[in-house]
């Protein structure tokens, strides 16, 4: 999402943002706790009371979401997917991996751990209500409400609507079936539309006819997932031929004015590189790690250049050098075609769609 530059702090080496309005929606959450939950359900002695209850459990409410989306991390972390960061927007969060999970079963343990999460923390919350606690204790309606809304939070993300959880959960079952992703992403998006049709009717009818008490929440609920699954369509119609997700890099005979030029846009993806040594032509491919760059003179010692093994590029005439039994070196790799050098890639990416499209490469522009 593009927005204003987000505040971070650092938790282990995961970086956790939030929108600037959040604490605008804690406060607007804490007067609603304060001055029409908890009144009604407790008695206390001051309104300073009620407040100070309202926004503790504000707050809660934003750790409830945090826990669910840490959920999702140590899963993709379990899975050896690296976390870019957490962040918070107004009603949510998101996890956001380094890269996509590439297989079904990846897709779907890291899906159902975010509501797993948040059913767990509501489990726990009403043993700590139903077990511990009487209605004259003070912390029983905080961790009443607390489990409710945990319960909440697992079960509205388990509605399967993409991005939500219980979307990518479907997509991981039609992926598991299909075998294709693209597919399944497309299938996704069909029963996606259909079931939010189908609550923007059910909301309508309750409105025009029904009249019950829950009508307008149904509305708001309904407008609110239409905007999700619109929110979250350009990942499911997104499908790169694979052609398309190589880099063509200038200076293609100069290893070092090539370091130069990649710099000069992200500086601090080199050393999650490795760079073909352009200089020695094509029958004796060498390579070297970003890493021992010196990237304040983008200097090249020849000591740490070495041969090009498994793992270290790609050639797209040879599927055995990115097909799943290759353990790339590094994040963005060299990408040979008919023995010529085409460019840089995100390995892993690259393979992804190399497989999804059945290895076909389009027809290449002239690269020289």
């Amino acid at each position: 999402m593009i927005g204003f530059k987000n505040r971070f702090v650092i938790i282990e080496k995961w970086r956790l943002s939030m929108d600037p309005l959040l604490p605008v929606v804690l406060i607007l959450m804490a007067w609603a706790l304060s001055e029409r939950y908890y009144p009604e359900v407790m008695f206390l002695d001051s309104r300073l009371e009620y407040w100070l209850l309202g926004g503790f459990t504000a707050l809660f409410i934003t750790v409830s979401i945090i826990v669910h989306e840490i959920g999702h991390s140590l899963m993709a972390r379990r899975l050896n997917i690296p976390i870019e960061r957490i962040h918070l927007y107004l009603f949510g969060g998101m996890a956001e991996l380094q890269h996509r999970p590439h297989s079904a079963r990846q897709e779907f343990w890291i899906a159902i751990a975010g509501p797993v999460a948040s059913l767990l923390l509501a489990w726990l919350s009403w043993i700590m209500y139903t077990h511990f606690l009487t209605p004259v204790h003070l912390p029983y309606y905080f961790f009443r409400f607390l489990a409710l809304i945990n319960l909440m939070i697992g079960a509205f993300n388990l509605l399967p609507i993409f991005p939500l959880d219980g979307g990518r959960l479907m997509r991981a079952f039609i992926w598991a079936v299909h075998g294709n992703y693209i597919r399944a992403s497309a299938i996704t998006k069909q029963i996606g539309s259909l079931f939010v049709g189908l609550l923007l009717i059910v909301a309508v009818v309750d409105y025009l006819y029904i009249e019950s008490d829950y009508a307008m929440i149904g509305g708001i609920l309904a407008l609110y997932m239409m905007y999700t699954y619109y929110s979250g369509r350009y990942e499911l119609n997104y499908a790169p031929n694979p052609e398309d997700l190589i880099h063509v890099i200038p200076h293609s005979s100069d290893t070092r004015k090539m370091v130069q030029s990649i710099a000069e846009k992200r500086k601090k993806v080199i050393r999650r590189c490795i760079f073909p040594i352009l200089e020695n032509g094509e029958d004796d491919l060498q390579v070297i790690h970003g890493r021992h760059i010196i990237s304040e003179e983008f200097f090249i010692d020849p000591a740490t250049i070495r041969p090009a093994q498994k793992g270290d590029f790609i050639n797209l005439d040879e599927p055995d050098t990115w097909d799943k039994s290759v353990s790339f070196n590094a994040e963005w790799i060299p990408v040979y075609k008919e023995n010529t050098f085409v460019g840089m890639c995100d390995a892993r990416e690259l393979r992804f769609w190399m497989e999804q499209n059945d290895g076909i490469i389009g027809t290449w522009p002239d690269l020289n």
